[in-house]
């Protein structure tokens, strides 16, 4: 590594063998992001892309929740106070831009549950790994708001009856089935995740970096900007959101 790598509070971001792994760890909120965290994020991202020994950046989580989407007592707190400027610093902090910007190759590694901003990190990276029987979904909807990225990710490269399904149910489907439609590069059992993480990593990590990084370049000019502009102007316009996130949020956990 090159200069000193900050402290961090909601992640860590550990160093070996050409590989950087950012792992999400936020205990006791099942990795609901805030505003901090994805700031840790993007700046992880930024130190990994910057250190010339790192050849792939690996994203996983400590526990089993990659994420439970943005911390929604945060985001209601926001909400709350009146101002609309909270909201949009928000979005500033947002870290999909660095990981799809990112010269190295990304990985997420994920297992348990994969929705909201968990899916948009998974989907801002260039591979997906996924152990069976997680569940990934888009379910801003249920809630009465939308995901900016997943349609930007996700048109034309899944059927267009999946996607539609997926945003406008806000259900969660099996890995498996998120693999055959090829939102996940590979499936596989928890016996072999690990491994099958750490071959992947590898294969990534062999090839030239100057490549991978025109490659990443070239895919970029066919990425369809994301909408998260317009997620942020629904929160502050619309009534409705703010009461449809306060009614989920006090739900007990397990009927959410």
């Amino acid at each position: 590594m090159t200069g000193k790598t900050p402290v961090f509070i909601n992640i860590r971001l550990d160093h070996a063998d050409g590989r950087a792994t950012i792992v999400l760890d936020r205990p006791g909120r099942i990795n609901a992001y805030t505003a901090e965290m994805y700031r840790e994020i993007r700046s992880a991202v930024r130190i990994a892309d910057a250190d010339p020994k790192t050849a792939v950046i690996v994203f996983r989580a400590e526990g089993d929740v990659f994420g439970a989407g943005g911390d929604l007592e945060e985001m209601l707190s926001f909400l709350d106070s009146g101002d609309p400027e909270l909201i949009y610093q928000y979005q500033d902090d947002l870290p999909f831009a660095a990981v799809r910007a990112c010269r190295k190759p990304t990985l997420a590694a994920v297992r348990g549950t994969c929705v909201g901003g968990g899916f948009g990190l998974a989907t801002a990276c260039d591979l997906v790994v996924a152990e069976a029987g997680t569940r990934i979904g888009i379910p801003e909807a249920r809630v009465g708001l939308i995901d900016g990225l997943a349609i930007a990710a996700l048109y034309g490269h899944v059927p267009l009856q999946a996607l539609r399904y997926l945003l406008f149910t806000g259900a969660l489907i099996d890995a498996s089935e998120a693999m055959r439609l090829g939102m996940v590069f590979d499936c596989v059992p928890p016996e072999r995740f690990e491994r099958r993480v750490g071959e992947i990593a590898a294969e990534l990590a062999a090839s030239s970096p100057d490549a991978v990084a025109e490659y990443k370049r070239i895919l970029r000019t066919y990425d369809r900007p994301d909408h998260v502009t317009d997620l942020m102007a629904m929160l502050t316009r619309n009534p409705e959101t703010a009461d449809r996130l306060r009614s989920f949020f006090d739900r007990p956990r397990g009927n959410r």
